[in-house]
């Protein structure tokens, strides 16, 4: 049957596949080693890109008899007027013609396609083959074509490639060596920081991006006065990239200072920075302007975690006659230190204040102290964490109060419920896991209908991990580890003799 008689069924085709493309998602799920990972890949309709086609709309010939594309023996085939008729939709695909492509093979290029000769024809399907084309960063350019034949539909896709980079140069760079180390930066070390190919696309954002790489991996190295310039690389005619380069003097740091510090000696305040001589003035030290500002605002930092709220640093640069080695000055201005009027804890109902308070290791006339705040952050989580309050929330307030040099310290409790353990269910990954699920849950120090004890979950995941049963790479993700898991319907998870106790979580 036609598709000219039946508009409702095309328009709700079309409109259930915009529907699809905007709203599918996927979920990958993969367990290491007892723990749950949770991978979510969101697939969302992309913004349409822009490509042009034989007419001013739609697929068919060129307005105003301009020739249509050439095939690779220069002939160019007849092609009807521009005019988009519905009745080619659905209609069967009688040949898929690719056509533009000196250096890359049709095969390869046809993989990305979607229309394929015996499916109907959909100017959507199409649509989305220019869109996978022009993603693949081989391309400047595709243009589509269709043609009406005997039995169906013939589509064209003509390509317009990016040149491929023939060579990668670097001018200027001096790679030779003294007594000292290398001078400058070598080749291999430039085309690594550049992430260019020879072979792959030559495309101008790309050549720009590598630009900024071997200028930022010159800078690191101590190259202050660095000026990289692109010599080819950004007009369509060129087939390589060559980078000309100034390196100038490569300069290290002769001596940090410090300039104001009363509360903390010299050493104290080295311990907080990176910027240092290396060792022997040689190994390591190189001049980087970026760290000597990120240890400027390490610097206040710590300052300010002392109750320097205050304080401001600055920094001056002296290198030198030469030029080549540098003095680092910190300058410091301290302000006044904060003492902590008074000490108050706000919205516990389950523990009185005056035991929360006797916990504590800041007192009302301290000086503020950043990490002894945070030790007695910790030290209120953890009490009520010990009696099942595993989501309590507790933030630190510090407030400043009028009078100049003082502020109030206010911690603010959101309890939560209580929970008690449900059921404990042991997950081993693996080909083959013989580890007994009893090996676990020995090892466990928590059972069903036990209140939750965040601590005793803490030391029982240590104890798995020294087991050396399970494969350990905290970095990789691939380590045994505890996870609660709040049930849907704790009603549902509570045998009928604790409906009246606090809730029941999962174990995992």
């Amino acid at each position: 049957m036609s598709h000219l008689a039946e508009p409702e069924r095309w328009r709700r085709r079309t409109t259930g596949m915009m529907e699809r493309n905007a709203n599918s998602y996927m979920i990958g799920v993969r367990r290491i080693a007892g723990r749950m990972l949770v991978a979510s890949l969101l697939l969302v309709q992309l913004p349409s890109f822009a490509f042009a086609q034989f007419g001013s709309g739609g697929f068919g010939g060129a307005p105003g008899g301009a020739p249509g594309p050439k095939t690779k023996d220069n002939s160019r085939p007849e092609y009807q007027a521009p005019v988009f008729e519905k009745r080619e939709r659905g209609e069967p695909v009688v040949g898929v013609k690719i056509v533009g492509n000196q250096v890359l093979e049709d095969a390869k290029i046809r993989t990305h396609l979607q229309t394929r000769v015996g499916r109907d024809f959909d100017p959507d399907t199409v649509r989305a083959d220019v869109r996978r084309l022009s993603s693949t960063g081989m391309f400047r350019n595709v243009r589509t074509y269709r043609k009406q034949v005997d039995g169906g539909v013939e589509v064209t896709y003509e390509v317009f490639e990016l040149p491929l980079i023939q060579y990668l140069k670097f001018v200027g760079n001096d790679d030779s060596w003294t007594w000292t180390g290398r001078k400058g930066l070598s080749d291999k070390s430039l085309r690594k920081a550049a992430e260019l190919k020879v072979g792959e696309p030559l495309q101008r954002f790309k050549v720009e991006e590598a630009r900024r790489k071997i200028q930022e991996l010159y800078l690191q190295k101590g190259f202050t006065e660095v000026q990289v310039e692109v010599m080819e690389g950004l007009e369509p005619t060129d087939e390589g990239v060559v980078f000309s380069i100034y390196e100038g003097a490569k300069q290290r740091i002769y001596k940090t200072e410090f300039v104001g510090n009363t509360i903390a000696t010299d050493g104290r305040l080295k311990t907080q920075i990176k910027s240092k001589p290396g060792i022997m003035w040689l190994i390591k030290g190189q001049v980087d302007l970026q760290q000597i500002d990120e240890d400027k605002d390490r610097l206040t930092a710590y300052y300010r975690s002392l109750g320097f709220f205050k304080a401001r640093v600055g920094r001056d640069l002296d290198f030198g006659d030469d030029g080549k080695w540098l003095t680092v000055r910190f300058i410091i201005d301290e302000g006044p230190r904060y003492k902590i009027r008074q000490v108050s804890i706000v919205g516990n109902e389950t523990f009185a204040s005056e035991a929360l308070m006797s916990r504590l290791q800041l007192k009302s006339g301290d000086y503020f102290d950043a990490r002894r705040m945070n030790m007695d952050l910790n030290e209120l989580r953890d009490v009520y964490g010990s009696q099942g309050y595993i989501h309590a929330d507790v933030q630190a307030d510090p407030r400043f109060l009028v009078e100049p040099g003082t502020i109030d310290l206010v911690y603010d409790v959101q309890e939560g419920e209580q929970f008690r353990v449900g059921k404990i269910i042991v997950n081993i990954a693996g080909d083959n896991p013989h580890t007994r699920r009893n090996v676990v849950i020995n090892r466990i120090s928590l059972a069903p209908n036990d209140i939750i004890d965040i601590r005793e979950i803490r030391d029982s995941e240590r104890r798995l991990r020294s087991s050396q049963l399970f494969a350990t790479d905290p970095a990789s993700g691939a380590a045994p580890s505890i996870e609660i898991q709040l049930p849907e319907n704790a009603e549902f998870e509570l045998n009928a003799d604790q409906r009246n106790e606090p809730g029941s979580s999962t174990l995992r």
